[in-house]
């Protein structure tokens, strides 16, 4: 009898776990609060049946609520969620534990993921160790208190750890000055693909983690993939040429952060 009432209870959770429905969690600076005074940001969360639900993020701009990121989340077999943002999806993996879930999002196929552990599913709410992987080698360590993150570094190539641009809660982030879709847009300009590696029809993605410092210049830059020194010199070159960055700020005063570009290398 107590097997059969622990397989109903997991049972109950797998089919419950998003019975989050119409329900509300406010942010004000990251930090999740029961009220919308001064929030910043809202997650909505609405379950359409048993097995599918919506999220929606919403800023406070101009003196209202807008939707700027929509998820609809299905679940489709035991412990598993399938996640479609529009422009991206990923799959969320889950196992519950005594006052939470043991969580693991994998994204890009796998070639990405986390892990950590959440009071709630959707939105997350973590706690502890929260770690990062690509690849299948650890990126990144993040730690957080009540939902709030308290602690984010990188790792390098020998295991240092270096503070990744959010930075715990920063008073601002390290910014491309005429954003993310333009850095990625002028650095692929300023790529120039080695000839040498054209002519022996060799392709690759380098990772590269460097720092953007109190200056907002591109410095002390770490190649963390396997590729050869002519990739190499070429991601560096053409990050270095990507100039045009604001410095992150905390506690009023510029700090040196961390960040880490693919740089993919592909014959067409």
């Amino acid at each position: 009898m107590k097997n059969i009432l622990t397989i109903l209870i997991l049972f109950i959770g797998a089919q419950c776990a998003l019975a989050q429905q119409d329900t509300i969690v406010y942010y004000k600076k990251h930090v999740p609060q029961a009220t919308s005074e001064g929030a910043d940001y809202q997650y909505i969360v609405r379950q359409k049946n048993k097995k599918t639900s919506v999220v929606q993020k919403c800023a406070f701009r101009d003196g209202k609520w807008k939707v700027t990121q929509t998820e609809t989340i299905k679940l489709k077999k035991p412990n598993t969620y399938y996640v479609d943002g529009g422009k991206y999806q990923y799959q969320r993996k889950f196992e519950t534990i005594p006052g939470g879930y043991q969580i693991q999002d994998n994204i890009k196929k796998g070639e990405q993921s986390t892990k950590g552990i959440s009071r709630s599913l959707f939105p997350l709410h973590r706690e502890g160790q929260w770690n990062v992987y690509s690849h299948g080698k650890q990126r990144s360590v993040n730690l957080y208190k009540e939902a709030v993150l308290t602690y984010s570094c990188l790792i390098g190539k020998n295991n240092e750890r270096f503070p990744t641009n959010t930075y715990a809660n920063a008073d601002t982030l390290a910014m491309y000055k005429k954003g993310a879709k333009s850095f990625s847009s002028d650095l692929s300009k300023k790529i120039v693909y080695p000839d040498i590696c054209q002519k022996n029809k060799l392709e690759a993605l380098v990772l590269v983690l460097f720092a953007i410092d109190t200056n907002g210049t591109p410095s002390d830059f770490q190649i963390l993939s396997e590729t050869n020194q002519y990739f190499n010199q070429a991601a560096i070159t053409a990050i270095k040429d990507c100039e045009n960055w604001k410095p992150a700020f905390k506690n009023n005063k510029p700090v040196k952060v961390y960040s880490i570009v693919p740089v993919n290398f592909k014959l067409r």
